[in-house]
């Protein structure tokens, strides 16, 4: 009886302390192998990279919002004429961010590596270092923020914390636009205006709603009369 006792404490023991470590997952098939390579449709690359139930239904909300920046499908949006219904697809297809945007903690994690997330003045010329992939997934992460499914979790105080960031954010670019494109810069744009939309109406409103009514299709006016309303 001792022993069994003795072998349930310690059962429960290491339990709770596997509970509390990081768990490292990777996909483990992505682009640059062959596995991929043989994939004929977009529906068997979605499918081979949903992540396990059981790493999903243990791992660290920390450590799913690395998983989800990595997803080695973020850039389909682009593949969309409407960049925001292509980012909300993408959510709503891959389990890791469907299981991040249900967290509690869910958008403040991602809060905390947008906040953190590096600008850089040059990027390196190797097109396979992680380095070269950093602007690229800042425009992603910024339309997954922008997304309702993770904007309507957020209170006023950490609304306004956020459209903070992306200030900052829009500034530093500005700072390196031979890093970053107005491609890029517009993701930050939208997440501001996406954000000014949800808090008190202003007397800039009408410019608001034409940006995020027409960010697919922006006119050269109402890219620069944004641009004015962010910088004040």
């Amino acid at each position: 009886m001792k022993r069994q006792i003795l072998f349930s404490f310690l059962l429960l023991f290491f339990s709770v302390v596997y509970a509390q470590e990081k768990i490292v997952w990777d996909y483990p098939v992505k682009p640059g192998i062959k596995e991929w390579a043989a994939f004929k449709t977009g529906k068997q690359m979605v499918e081979a990279c949903q992540i396990p139930l059981d790493i999903l239904n243990t791992i660290g909300t920390e450590e799913l919002v690395t998983i989800c920046l990595n997803y080695p499908l973020f850039n389909n949006y682009i593949a969309f004429n409407n960049e925001r219904k292509g980012v909300n697809i993408t959510i709503q297809q891959f389990n890791g961010l469907q299981e991040l945007s249900q967290r509690k903690d869910g958008i403040r994690e991602l809060m905390k590596v947008y906040a953190d997330y590096p600008i850089l003045s040059h990027v390196s010329k190797d097109v396979y270092s992680e380095e070269s992939y950093i602007p690229y997934k800042l425009p992603f992460l910024e339309l997954v923020l922008s997304d309702s499914i993770f904007l309507n979790r957020i209170n006023s105080e950490e609304l306004e914390e956020l459209r903070k960031i992306a200030v900052n954010k829009y500034v530093d670019k500005l700072q390196n636009s031979e890093v970053y494109s107005l491609f890029n810069i517009k993701k930050t744009m939208l997440l501001t205006a996406v954000i000014m939309n949800k808090q008190s109406k202003t007397e800039n409103q009408d410019v608001i709603n034409t940006f995020i009514k027409n960010y697919n299709h922006l006119d050269p006016n109402t890219l620069t009369e944004m641009s004015k309303i962010i910088a004040e």
